[in-house]
């Protein structure tokens, strides 16, 4: 795993915190996208819970909320296309399923 070395940082503070938010949020994608693979696989949510080191409800928690905000995001533009509200749709139906077989 690779640590971010804090002497590559600028050294600005204020610059600093920019960089890190802007690596938070990366992570956060990544992240999602690999719950969003260990899902497809067939992960419970429990064990996506333990590989994260927190409870399956709180990993289930955690995913829905970036759902939900993506959600947001994606509604705040001006125009939704149609292309995103069918990815969003499929998104969400997807979700929906593999939480009935579990």
């Amino acid at each position: 795993m690779k640590v971010i070395d804090v002497h590559q940082l600028p050294r600005d503070p204020l610059e600093a915190l920019r960089e890190l938010s802007q690596r938070e949020a990366q992570l956060g994608r990544l992240r999602r996208e690999a719950i969003e693979a260990a899902r497809a696989q067939g992960a419970t949510w429990e064990q996506v819970g333990a590989a994260l080191g927190v409870s399956r409800q709180a990993a289930w928690e955690y995913y829905s909320r970036t759902v939900r905000e993506r959600l947001v995001e994606v509604a705040g533009r001006s125009q939704l296309t149609d292309d995103d509200a069918l990815e969003l749709a499929v998104d969400e139906a997807r979700a929906a399923r593999r939480e009935r077989r579990r």
